[in-house]
């Protein structure tokens, strides 16, 4: 039987919005941006609410991030499967591999200046980063109709390398106390890194990002050497470059608790030994710009809007304090995610302090 042409463009015309719905959703959920947000988790380690001693400092913050497996986009709607007229739910399950290297060169300055008590102090993180990533991390969607509802298939890898979004932090204040360290922070990431919004793999982010930091260390005993850190920040996302969407907001947060034993030695001065972890909430709705033309198209968008991503982690921490500078080796090992990835993490840092 003929079928005119008209006639078979109407047919198909739900599987091309569905299949652009999808091809947002891998954009979306930007499953090679590590770390699942601008703010890489993990920086600060053990002391992350401790803002760094008056002078000029230089920090090296070198990350290996890995994940893997069926995580990276986890779709479930009430619209019925494509092309199959039935009733039953639209699921996506896509899997990937991601591997990303991270080098964060921050230098700052912290003033002898007081504002309400606290010191005033500034700086600028400029990380470089390599990213390898294959299946759902890299490609654009390819819509697979066979069975009773679709897939996403993948095929080769992609590998780049490039100097990522530029976090500037202008307003940092710390208050030091016998026994509680306060920080209080506003920055914001600029768009720096290269970002292409037709591209599976980017190394920039694409959006400018507003961030907002409170945090404090308690200190169990008068001579500091038990330590509870907590430091939270609120991430604001602009719209994105290219693409007709703005992520919802999120809300990084890490921890770490520790141990100090004073070494009473000219060159290794003190050794802090702790656990370490961080978490991610997702606290608003994605808003995405797109006019649904059918009840499928409706139910992915709507979907995508309300799904809120989630992660957490923990792991054990080392930090030596020598006279040439601090050291840390930290590891994160992640897991109750949602709509995100779940992987690990071995993070190195030195921080240099110039008086």
């Amino acid at each position: 039987m003929n079928i005119p042409a008209a006639e078979k463009m109407m047919r198909f015309r739900p599987v091309l919005v569905a299949l652009g719905c999808l091809a947002f959703l891998i954009l979306f959920a930007k499953p090679a941006h590590a770390q699942h947000g601008d703010w890489l988790m993990g920086t600060d380690g053990l002391l992350s609410a401790q803002q760094a001693p008056e002078g000029i400092f230089y920090s090296n913050v070198w990350s290996y991030y890995h994940a893997s497996g069926s995580n990276f986009v986890s779709l479930a709607s009430p619209a019925p499967p494509l092309g199959t007229g039935g009733n039953g739910p639209l699921k996506l399950n896509v899997s990937g591999s991601l591997d990303e290297f991270v080098d964060q060169n921050i230098i700052g300055w912290t003033s002898p200046y007081k504002v309400l008590g606290a010191n005033y102090g500034l700086f600028v993180d400029v990380p470089f980063a390599i990213a390898d990533a294959s299946g759902a991390a890299s490609l654009e969607p390819v819509l697979s109709l066979h069975g009773s509802s679709p897939s996403l298939q993948a095929s080769a890898g992609v590998t780049k390398g490039s100097i990522g979004d530029i976090y500037v932090e202008p307003v940092d204040f710390g208050w030091h106390f016998r026994q509680l360290d306060a920080i209080v922070s506003s920055g914001f990431f600029a768009p720096s890194g290269p970002y292409n919004s037709k591209a599976a793999l980017n190394i920039g982010y694409g959006h400018w990002t507003g961030a907002f930091g409170l945090g404090g260390i308690a200190y169990a005993d008068a001579a500091r050497t038990w330590s509870l850190s907590i430091y939270t920040h609120y991430l604001l996302y602009a719209s994105q470059l290219g693409a007709k969407y703005t992520l919802g907001d999120v809300v990084p947060f890490e921890w770490g608790a520790g141990k100090t034993l004073n070494l009473n030695n000219s060159i290794f001065q003190q050794l802090i030994l702790g656990a370490v972890g961080y978490a991610q909430w997702q606290t608003t709705n994605n808003q995405i710009n797109i006019a649904s033309q059918n009840q499928t198209a409706a139910a992915v968008i709507k979907t995508l809007e309300d799904t809120r991503a989630q992660v957490y982690s923990a792991g054990p921490s080392i930090n030596l304090l020598t006279k040439y500078g601090l050291f840390s080796l930290r590891y994160y090992e992640e897991f109750d995610a949602h709509a995100t990835p779940s992987g690990r993490q071995l993070m190195f840092s030195v921080a240099l302090a110039f008086g």
